[in-house]
């Protein structure tokens, strides 16, 4: 299979200096130099159920963020450097004034690392075979975590291959060791073909928390990037490595294929749209795919996973993440 998924984690990297950062600066209520959120809350336990959302740095502040539909947040996306140091989404305000927000709604928030990034996990690969790398990796994104008050970390490595499978092992371990004695979440997006996450073993299984299954991109033919048949056959690709049902995460697009037009946009040039999987040749997840994905999600894994919030329409009967919201809940 192809290594789709420049959808599933779209460009790195900001926009600081041009006008509409300093638009989002402003509605973040911090200057770019920030640093810290806000004081620390008391989360609410989350539910068996969950539901995980994207939030792209590249869409700005988070004042459309629906948290009461949500969890979990992933902010998208800090960069792993070879030598183990971390590049955090430019301006740092915004995940402050995330962070804040979700806090304040009982939603905790963990920090993305890695993404599509055009297919180069160079990176990742470096962290993961040297010690050092791995040590230094582990402590700077610890330190984020702390100084943010982040709840956790999620890896977004695309993708650790067979040949990885130690480098990941130690990995994983040294992030474990770091974040979840601290009540940290580990988190990973995880591939939806087997060749894509082979490098993830038995072994790693007890320093993951939940795995974010991108189950989108699929192919061959954009008819074929995310229909139920592949959420099928995705959940049951990590099953059979080992993972629990509650460890596994169902992830859905907020996009079409071919050319990645947003939900928001297709509902608003027909608004029929909602309700179908294509239209006039673009496919993608209409309201009743994504009620039937979370109902199968409901009796073989433990959540859904949005990529991403920022596409959704923000017109509530033809939302995604409230078909997902009402399916689960059975209400609005």
């Amino acid at each position: 299979m192809a290594l789709f998924g420049a959808a599933a984690c779209g460009p790195i990297g900001g926009v600081a200096g041009d006008p509409e950062t300093n638009a989002n600066n402003e509605a973040a209520g911090t200057s770019a130099g920030g640093s810290t959120s806000a004081a620390p809350v008391t989360l609410p336990d989350p539910p068996a159920f969950k539901t995980v959302g994207y939030w792209p740095s590249w869409a700005g502040a988070p004042t459309s963020v629906p948290f009461d539909k949500l969890n979990y947040v992933d902010y998208a996306f800090a960069t792993e450097n070879p030598d183990g140091s971390v590049t955090l989404p430019d301006p740092p305000a915004l995940m402050s004034a995330l962070i804040g927000r979700a806090h304040q709604a009982g939603v905790r928030v963990l920090l993305s690392i890695g993404g599509w990034n055009n297919g180069n996990d160079s990176g990742f690969n470096a962290i993961s075979s040297s010690a050092d790398a791995r040590t230094k990796f582990a402590t700077t994104l610890g330190g984020y975590v702390a100084q943010y008050q982040l709840d956790g970390v999620d890896i977004d490595w695309e993708y650790p291959e067979a040949d990885v499978a130690q480098g990941y092992l130690a990995m994983m371990q040294e992030l474990s060791a770091t974040l979840r004695p601290n009540g940290k979440l580990l988190t990973i997006a995880g591939a939806a073909f087997a060749g894509g996450c082979a490098g993830i073993t038995t072994d790693a299984i007890q320093y993951i928390d939940m795995v974010n299954i991108m189950a989108y991109d699929g192919g061959p033919g954009p008819q074929n990037a995310s229909p139920f048949s592949f959420a099928q056959s995705s959940l049951a690709l990590w099953q059979g490595k080992g993972f629990a049902n509650d460890q596994l995460i169902l992830g859905v697009p907020f996009y079409s294929r071919p050319n990645n037009v947003p939900y928001s946009t297709l509902v608003t040039m027909d608004p029929a749209a909602a309700n179908q999987d294509n239209l006039g040749g673009e496919y993608y997840n209409g309201i009743p795919t994504i009620q039937q994905k979370t109902a199968f999600a409901m009796m073989q894994g433990g959540g859904m996973m949005a990529w991403d919030l920022s596409e959704d329409t923000r017109l509530t009967d033809i939302s995604l993440l409230s078909a997902i919201y009402t399916t689960i809940h059975g209400a609005p």
